[in-house]
């Protein structure tokens, strides 16, 4: 008898929201939208950037350096200078992001031996592409470093790099596993949230109470849809990923299924805890909103976690189900994540889940003396 009605509730629910074009548009449109617009709009790449020079020395040292700069994909246009006036001003215009200063005495110190120094400048406004481009840079000046200093010794050291996870660099690979936790993240809470906050202003919330379905099943009967369809989105998302960027499934589905059936009713406990305190769909949706940017900032979606220097920061971000989800995806996804591994991620999101939903029937039981 605790889930008599339930299944009406459901059907109720999903009838809600699918029943009107309009409203299953702006729930699935966005699928759409992530795949074109955010994996191609999101990308870390730098190419086709523009960089500036000022060559003070003209040699054959730093002119073979700059060839082995220039002609890569990275910088699509280059821009000459002959004075530090105008190196300055292509920065401060944001013609260029990053410049790249050569000093006059830069061939006759390579030449006899000496440490010669390349001046590379970042525009501080365009951190995150000017970092990039930076170690590309990089890259190039420790090649040419070490062919230089070959010159002078026998044996040098090489450096090799593999990439695990990820052999080609393709940022697609990042982007679609992103897009899965945050897809489910924005819709589950969302859908949630808006759905009992519409039933609180409109009145029928205490119909439903006085209902014979229990509070666990009327609590069941709300969240049941927005679990289905943020399950589907994310079915989507991991599909499509596979079949329209190659992004490969190399884990168990069985296993990222249930790994995603965990994260996504905790993420929808979220969105129970706000609709708990929240009396008007405007309300429900500014607070899905205020919680969805610190989840999202927490995860590990846009930087690493391991970055954070605040104590307390390194709290929320260890009682952020976001961030287990995020390694869940590209775990299971890119590197065939063992059970083993996987439960060190799913315990903590079913706790934080339990905590949530848990809060949420305390509020609801004392606002609505269930």
């Amino acid at each position: 008898m605790l889930f008599t009605g339930v299944s009406a509730l459901i059907r109720k629910e999903l009838l809600n929201l699918l029943r009107d074009p309009k409203s299953a548009g702006m729930i699935f449109f966005p699928i759409i939208i992530f795949l074109t617009l955010f994996v191609f709009a999101t990308t870390k790449d730098v190419e086709n950037s523009c960089v500036v020079i000022f060559n003070q020395d003209r040699g054959i040292e730093s002119t073979e350096l700059l060839d082995k700069m220039v002609n890569t994909k990275i910088f699509k246009e280059t821009i000459y200078t002959y004075n530090e006036k105008d190196f300055e001003k292509s920065i401060n215009s944001e013609k260029a992001f990053i410049g790249i200063l050569i000093p006059s005495n830069f061939t006759k110190n390579t030449l006899v031996g000496k440490q010669a120094d390349v001046q590379i400048v970042t525009d501080g406004r365009r951190t995150n592409a000017a970092m990039i481009a930076y170690g590309y840079l990089s890259q190039i000046l420790t090649e040419y470093q070490t062919a230089v200093t070959s010159r002078w010794a026998k044996k040098i050291p090489e450096i090799s790099v593999r990439t695990w996870y990820n052999p080609d660099k393709d940022q697609k690979w990042f982007s679609i596993t992103n897009l899965i936790c945050i897809i489910i993240v924005s819709q589950a809470v969302m859908l949630t949230a808006l759905s009992i906050a519409r039933e609180k202003e409109e009145g029928t919330f205490d119909q439903l109470i006085v209902t014979p379905i229990k509070p666990l099943g009327l609590l069941v009967g709300k969240i049941t849809p927005s679990i289905i369809i943020s399950m589907f989105m994310g079915a989507c998302i991991m599909f499509c990923g596979n079949l329209l960027y190659g992004v490969p499934i190399n884990g168990n589905l069985l296993l990222m299924l249930f790994a995603m059936t965990v994260y996504v009713i905790s993420v929808v406990g979220i969105g129970v805890c706000i609709a708990a305190f929240a009396n008007t769909q405007q309300q429900a949706m500014l607070g899905t909103f205020i919680f969805q940017m610190p989840m999202t900032s927490l995860s590990g979606l846009m930087s690493p976690v391991e970055g954070i220097e605040n104590p307390i920061m390194k709290i929320f971000a260890k009682c952020n189900p976001v961030m287990y989800g995020n390694r869940l995806v590209k775990g299971i996804m890119l590197k065939d994540m063992t059970i083993h591994d996987a439960l060190e991620n799913i315990i903590p999101i079913i706790f934080i889940g339990i905590i949530v939903i848990t809060i949420a029937s305390i509020v609801f039981m004392k606002k609505h003396r269930i």
